[in-house]
Protein backbone atom coordinates (compact mmCIF):
# COMPACT_ATOMS: atom_id res chain seq x y z
CA UNK A 1 0.00 0.00 0.00
CA UNK A 2 2.72 2.50 0.92
CA UNK A 3 4.57 1.49 -2.23
CA UNK A 4 1.57 2.48 -4.38
CA UNK A 5 1.32 5.85 -2.65
CA UNK A 6 4.93 6.69 -3.39
CA UNK A 7 4.90 5.17 -6.84
CA UNK A 8 1.74 6.97 -7.97
CA UNK A 9 2.23 10.25 -6.14
CA UNK A 10 1.22 12.20 -9.26
CA UNK A 11 -2.29 10.76 -8.84
CA UNK A 12 -2.62 10.57 -5.06
CA UNK A 13 -1.34 14.06 -4.19
CA UNK A 14 -3.69 16.08 -6.44
CA UNK A 15 -6.54 13.71 -5.60
CA UNK A 16 -5.96 14.26 -1.88
CA UNK A 17 -5.81 18.05 -2.29
CA UNK A 18 -9.01 18.11 -4.35
CA UNK A 19 -10.79 15.83 -1.86
CA UNK A 20 -9.77 18.11 1.01
CA UNK A 21 -11.05 21.14 -0.90
CA UNK A 22 -14.37 19.40 -1.62
CA UNK A 23 -14.92 18.62 2.05
CA UNK A 24 -13.81 22.08 3.09
CA UNK A 25 -16.27 23.63 0.62
CA UNK A 26 -19.04 21.43 2.02
CA UNK A 27 -18.07 22.56 5.51
CA UNK A 28 -18.12 26.19 4.41
CA UNK A 29 -21.57 25.78 2.89
CA UNK A 30 -22.96 24.24 6.08
CA UNK A 31 -21.28 26.86 8.27
CA UNK A 32 -22.71 29.63 6.07
CA UNK A 33 -26.16 28.22 6.85
CA UNK A 34 -25.50 28.01 10.61
CA UNK A 35 -23.81 31.39 10.93
CA UNK A 36 -26.00 33.36 8.53
CA UNK A 37 -26.50 36.15 11.06
CA UNK A 38 -22.97 36.07 12.52
CA UNK A 39 -20.68 36.57 9.52
CA UNK A 40 -17.58 37.22 11.65
CA UNK A 41 -17.50 33.79 13.33
CA UNK A 42 -13.87 32.69 13.46
CA UNK A 43 -14.44 29.21 12.04
CA UNK A 44 -16.40 30.67 9.12
CA UNK A 45 -13.64 33.20 8.42
CA UNK A 46 -11.04 30.39 8.35
CA UNK A 47 -13.13 28.26 5.99
CA UNK A 48 -13.64 31.28 3.72
CA UNK A 49 -9.90 32.01 3.62
CA UNK A 50 -9.16 28.42 2.60
CA UNK A 51 -11.90 28.13 -0.04
CA UNK A 52 -12.09 31.65 -1.48
CA UNK A 53 -9.47 31.03 -4.21
CA UNK A 54 -11.50 28.09 -5.55
CA UNK A 55 -14.78 29.99 -5.29
CA UNK A 56 -13.23 32.97 -7.14
CA UNK A 57 -12.04 30.71 -9.96
CA UNK A 58 -15.48 29.17 -10.31
CA UNK A 59 -17.09 32.63 -10.17
CA UNK A 60 -15.02 33.68 -13.19
CA UNK A 61 -16.56 30.99 -15.41
CA UNK A 62 -20.05 31.21 -13.86
CA UNK A 63 -22.66 33.67 -15.17
CA UNK A 64 -23.28 36.65 -12.87
CA UNK A 65 -26.95 35.70 -12.47
CA UNK A 66 -25.97 32.66 -10.37
CA UNK A 67 -26.08 33.50 -6.62
CA UNK A 68 -22.93 33.15 -4.50
CA UNK A 69 -24.36 30.27 -2.47
CA UNK A 70 -24.81 28.26 -5.62
CA UNK A 71 -21.27 29.07 -6.77
CA UNK A 72 -20.01 27.10 -3.76
CA UNK A 73 -22.11 24.12 -4.85
CA UNK A 74 -20.80 24.47 -8.41
CA UNK A 75 -17.23 24.56 -7.06
CA UNK A 76 -17.90 21.22 -5.35
CA UNK A 77 -19.30 19.78 -8.59
CA UNK A 78 -16.33 21.04 -10.64
CA UNK A 79 -13.81 19.61 -8.18
CA UNK A 80 -15.57 16.25 -8.21
CA UNK A 81 -15.52 16.31 -12.02
CA UNK A 82 -11.79 17.14 -11.96
CA UNK A 83 -11.13 14.24 -9.61
CA UNK A 84 -13.00 11.90 -11.95
CA UNK A 85 -11.09 13.30 -14.94
CA UNK A 86 -7.79 12.75 -13.12
CA UNK A 87 -8.73 9.17 -12.26
CA UNK A 88 -9.87 8.35 -15.80
CA UNK A 89 -6.77 9.95 -17.28
CA UNK A 90 -4.48 7.88 -15.07
CA UNK A 91 -6.42 4.70 -15.88
CA UNK A 92 -6.39 5.50 -19.62
CA UNK A 93 -2.62 5.87 -19.50
CA UNK A 94 -2.36 2.27 -18.37
CA UNK A 95 -1.58 2.86 -14.69
CA UNK A 96 -3.79 1.31 -12.03
CA UNK A 97 -3.15 3.06 -8.71
CA UNK A 98 -4.12 1.24 -5.54
CA UNK A 99 -7.32 2.88 -4.25
CA UNK A 100 -8.49 0.60 -1.48
CA UNK A 101 -8.73 -3.04 -0.50
CA UNK A 102 -8.22 -5.19 -3.56
CA UNK A 103 -8.34 -8.92 -3.68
Amino acid sequence: MGDSLLTHWYFHLPNLVMAALVYTLIGRYVLELFFAKKQDATILVVFRQITDPVVRLVRIVTPKIVPNGLVIVLAIVWLMALRMFLYLTVIASGVKPFLGTEG
